[in-house]
Formats: structure tokens, C-alpha cells, sequence
């Protein structure tokens, strides 16, 4: 009886180690190779409807043993780029692109990201312990579980707790996060990983075109411009002229407000047609481009080897939260009374109206 209980416990501790070991394979795996790319799958339930909702995403993480790593993201016409401390989040549909105003912003966000929160490479630095062996369509994986977080809401203990499942070649090959509310399972959601491919050298990712996209702050997602016979709110600024320029400017005249970004795609393409030596408003138009979340450094700079037909107004944040500006471009027009009359945001309506009042 004591030989039995001898080779069971001796069993157990052999397949205990086994099980060790295939976890810290797994971190030798990843950490021995610089960049890795590979497909998430995520399956979200909706216990109201017995619906599951799946996304699907294809990811490049470079330098991910480092806190400089940068990644790639495609999900259906959505890019991610996080990329030397800078994160974009381009909208191929929309031709949009998005990015934090604030750099703490971005950090938190980074932080909370999917990525960070579900990638593979991250969740190998969480402190597993092993569970079982289990065979999944005939095949032998590992699990391990790791408590995410435990918190109290309404005098209910919340509990989250991860689950992976290490596959015999190595790899997560799938996360269960399961929810408790006083220890009953509520959801459970399931990622998938597949199609890994390793890389002892960055993995090239190309910025995708944003020529004529449009750009917007994610702090200011819930922004939306002024609507028309809004009355124009008032300023005194001065232009890189340090000529001065105020709401008087309205007065009898029917003047254009430009609002721009240095680093906006569609900026710049409205910006190289209404400077162009061809071009020039009809005479019951004047117009005033603001460049105002951009420096005064850096719109000379942009303007250097640029001619410039219109008065422009540099580092003036403060009059895009009086205009409502959420990204860019968007164009006013105000009336000689000083009401806005016109409204518009986005490459295509703003150069197709500028192209109507273009004087012949």
C-alpha cells in the first residue's frame, strides 16, 4: 500500500513538473525571439440572447521583451499603430484617423488596452499556477489559471479569473476570462490565438496612407462643431503676423473660419488648394485658418516652403473649445452679423464647397 501511495505521489509530482515545464517552454519560446505576429479571436456571449458576438484581429507586436515595443492591429477596416510613444487609430471607412490629444491620456489607454490586457506576450508575465492536463478534439493542453482581480460592488464579491491552455507545440492557444459574483460564474469570454509567426528581427508594418484622411481627438469624442445659426463666439487673437485679428472681422463681411491641423491629411490637402496661386475666394468672402492646437514654430515651419493667401492663427487652443472643434478639418462660415451660417468637417464636403465659391 505504502509502494502504491509512493508511485501515485511520485506520479503526480512528475506530471506536475511536466505541466511546469511546458509553461516555462512557453516563456523560452517567447522570449528567445524578438517580434511575433499572430490572429485573436474573441468570442463575447450576450447571456440575454444566447448571442455571441466574434472579432477578429490580426496583430504585429515588435520588441515585446522591452517597455518600447510597438504593435499593429487590423480589425475589419480599423488599423492600430503604436509606434515610438505615438498611438493612431486609423478608420478606412470613414477615412478617419484618431489620436490623444494628451499624452497621459494615451498611456492609460495603452494600458487598458486588448493588447496589453489579452496579448499573449503579456499575459506570460502573469504568476500562473497549474491546474490540469485536459485533451481538447483530441488533443493534450495544459491549463492554468491566475486571478485577474477581486473587488467588492453592492456588498458582492466580483471576481475575474484567467484561464490559458498551452498547447503541445508551446503556445497559448487559448484564454478563457471567466466573471463571479460571489463565487457563481456570470460570463465567460474566449480568445482564440492562431496563425503564430515568430521573428528574431522587428517584423516590418508599413503606416497605412492618411493623405486625405481627416484627424480626430479621442478626448474630444463627444464634441461636436457648432450648428448653424449658432451666434460665432467672440476672440481677440493675433495672427504669425502678430497682426491682430477679432470676431470684428465679421462685421459686413461674410468670413470663413478654417480650422487645421499641421499633421492632418485632409488639412493639408485643403490647405495646398486654397494657397495655390490659382485660387482665390469669390469677393463676398474672407477667410481666417487656425492652426490653433499647433505651435507657432511648427506652422512656420509647415509654411516655409509654402505661400500663404490667408491670415493664419497659431497656438490658440482655447478658441477650438469655444468653436467646438473635435479634430479637423472644419470650416464656419459667419454671416456679416456674426451667425454661423454653413457647418462643415471633412475633406470632401469643405473642398467641395470651397471649390463653388472659388472666384473665376
Amino acid at each position: 500500500m505504502n509502494k502504491l501511495l509512493i508511485s501515485l505521489i511520485l506520479l503526480l509530482n512528475t506530471s506536475f513538473l511536466f505541466a511546469k515545464n511546458n509553461l516555462e517552454k512557453t516563456r523560452e519560446k517567447f522570449n528567445k525571439n524578438k517580434s511575433v505576429s499572430y490572429v485573436l479571436t474573441a468570442f463575447y456571449p450576450n447571456p440575454d440572447t444566447d448571442e455571441v458576438t466574434t472579432i477578429k484581429t490580426f496583430y504585429i507586436i515588435n520588441n515585446y521583451n522591452s517597455n518600447n515595443f510597438d504593435f499593429y492591429s487590423k480589425r475589419d477596416n480599423t488599423e492600430e499603430i503604436w509606434k515610438n510613444g505615438n498611438y493612431t487609430e486609423i478608420n478606412n471607412s470613414e477615412k478617419t484617423f484618431s489620436q490623444f490629444e494628451f499624452k497621459k491620456n494615451q498611456a492609460n489607454a495603452i494600458k487598458n488596452s486588448r493588447l496589453v490586457q489579452y496579448g499573449p506576450t503579456f499575459l506570460l508575465k502573469n504568476n500562473w499556477k497549474y491546474e490540469n492536463d485536459i485533451l481538447i478534439n483530441g488533443v493534450n493542453y495544459s491549463r492554468y489559471s491566475f486571478i485577474e482581480s477581486v473587488r467588492k460592488y453592492e456588498e458582492k464579491t466580483i471576481k475575474v479569473e484567467f484561464n490559458i491552455f498551452i498547447s503541445p507545440k508551446n503556445l497559448i492557444s487559448k484564454l478563457e476570462r471567466k466573471s463571479y459574483v460571489d463565487d457563481k460564474l456570470g460570463q465567460t469570454v474566449t480568445f482564440d490565438y492562431s496563425d503564430y509567426k515568430f521573428s528574431k528581427k522587428e517584423i516590418n508594418f508599413n503606416s497605412p496612407p492618411q493623405e486625405k484622411y481627416a484627424l480626430k481627438y479621442f478626448e474630444r469624442s463627444n464634441v461636436n462643431p457648432l450648428k448653424v445659426s449658432t451666434k460665432a463666439p467672440s476672440f481677440v487673437i493675433q495672427d504669425i503676423e502678430n497682426n491682430e485679428i477679432s470676431d470684428k472681422n465679421f462685421i459686413d463681411k461674410n468670413t470663413l473660419l478654417l480650422f487645421s491641423g499641421t499633421n492632418c491629411g485632409a488639412s493639408i490637402e485643403i490647405s495646398n488648394f486654397i494657397n495655390n496661386e490659382n485660387f482665390k475666394l469669390s469677393n463676398n468672402l474672407h477667410l481666417i485658418n487656425f492652426y490653433a492646437t499647433d505651435s507657432k514654430d511648427i506652422v512656420n515651419k509647415f509654411f516655409k516652403n509654402r505661400k500663404s493667401n490667408f491670415p493664419i492663427i497659431a497656438d490658440q487652443a482655447e478658441i477650438e473649445k469655444k468653436y467646438q472643434v473635435s479634430g479637423y478639418p472644419v470650416l464656419y462660415l459667419v454671416d456679416e452679423k456674426g451667425i454661423i451660417t454653413k457647418s462643415l468637417q471633412g475633406l470632401e464636403p469643405i473642398m467641395e464647397y470651397l471649390k463653388s465659391e472659388k472666384s473665376e
